[in-house]
């Protein structure tokens, strides 16, 4: 279809093609138990009780056990939603970390959009872990993050740059192609899968200052995505979240100067 357009516009988009890719960690769930930690009417009609966390506190996960170092840190009106320690992440994309520990808890909002706690630990240990009685979970599952290496593209307008803005057919017929291998975190409910760093997804494009912060989000890296999860058990509805941070305070190791976003998927 492009080549029928034009050799030149067939070459340009060979070109942006081979330029796109951007690294990117995906993070895919992976249940620890036999019973949720939630059970559900169902569950319990059916004999099975509440499962008791089983991972470290240290494990890149969500639900179960959080990693917390504040001796008089509150749970009142929180539910931890997950972690990752960055250490776990095999050949981590450029900009991510390789060392800390990012912690994401979720406040019962009484209207309105998701609000989160961002918690930042850039040296975790066994040692410096405070013992915890289990908060109550976001997610109905525990489930271990496993990490695999990938490839992201621009999403939103980014992703149709090299198109004739006035081409409907080809640009239809470009938005149902997806390359092999890449976007494997948007395949749908049944994927579990999230992603660390890569390009900004095209949901944020909507966003003016960011929250909290100022500055476009131009000013900000994307790191970490999640989408919602059938394995663990939660979901934003139409949304996704984003744990976004400026680039200056990525590249000072302040994480704890991250905010966390929810924009359309």
């Amino acid at each position: 279809m492009l080549r029928s357009r034009s050799v030149s516009l067939l070459s340009d988009v060979e070109r942006f093609l081979a330029d796109a890719p951007r690294p990117c960690t995906y993070a895919r769930s992976e249940r620890v138990a036999s019973s949720p930690l939630h059970p559900s009417l169902l569950h319990r009609l059916r004999g099975l009780r509440a499962a008791r966390p089983v991972l470290s506190v240290l494990d890149s996960k969500f639900g179960g056990v959080p990693y917390v170092e504040e001796a008089a840190l509150s749970w009142g009106g929180h539910r931890f939603l997950g972690q990752v320690r960055f250490d776990e992440v095999p050949e981590p994309p450029p900009g991510l970390p390789s060392r800390g520990l990012l912690a994401l808890d979720l406040a019962l909002a009484r209207f309105g959009a998701p609000v989160f706690r961002v918690r930042w630990y850039p040296d975790p240990s066994e040692a410096k872990a405070r013992p915890l009685a289990p908060p109550r979970s976001v997610g109905r599952w525990e489930t271990r993050l496993r990490f695999s290496s990938g490839f992201s593209l621009p999403g939103g307008s980014a992703w149709t740059a090299p198109l004739p803005a006035d081409d409907e057919e080809l640009h239809e017929a470009w938005m149902e192609w997806t390359p092999e291998g890449y976007l494997e975190d948007e395949w749908g409910a049944e994927s579990s899968c999230h992603r660390l760093m890569g390009h900004p997804s095209g949901g944020l494009e909507d966003f003016g200052p960011v929250p909290g912060l100022g500055d476009t989000p131009e000013a900000y890296v994307m790191l970490w995505r999640i989408d919602l999860d059938r394995v663990a058990g939660f979901d934003w509805g139409t949304n996704w979240v984003y744990a976004v941070v400026h680039r200056d305070d990525l590249a000072a190791n302040r994480l704890e100067r991250a905010v966390v976003v929810t924009a359309n998927a």
